[in-house]
């Protein structure tokens, strides 16, 4: 998982400065229709573009967060699987050379059985 703000790329650089700033410009709009007259009336208009901002900016960092840490996960598993293929594997072979079976775990036993 990319750590620092080097790490990244264009894309994802230009994803969170977009973010960043779709977020803290629809508060500024939201703010400042307070000021803009009718003093205290904001404009549905105003409030439809926060809450837009505010939609962007979760996705781009809620759906970024997502995959990236399903495809941590889904890492790990084919990293689990694949040492314990290989683990299986080396337990058969020394099966097959004739090393005490009680030796073996119970998964090998059923496996040639």
């Amino acid at each position: 998982m990319k750590q620092s703000w080097s790490d990244l790329n264009i894309k994802e650089r230009l994803a969170i400065v977009s973010a960043i700033s779709a977020f803290i410009l629809g508060w500024i709009m939201s703010i400042a229709g307070f000021w803009i007259p009718p003093v205290g009336n904001v404009a549905d208009s105003v409030l439809w573009i926060l809450g837009q901002a505010l939609i962007y900016a979760a996705s781009v960092f809620g759906v970024t967060s997502y995959f990236s840490a399903e495809t941590l996960q889904m890492k790990k598993d084919i990293n689990a699987h694949i040492e314990k293929m290989e683990r299986l594997r080396v337990e058969r072979e020394k099966l097959r050379q004739g090393i005490d079976i009680e030796e073996m775990p119970n998964e090998i036993v059923e496996d040639d059985e």
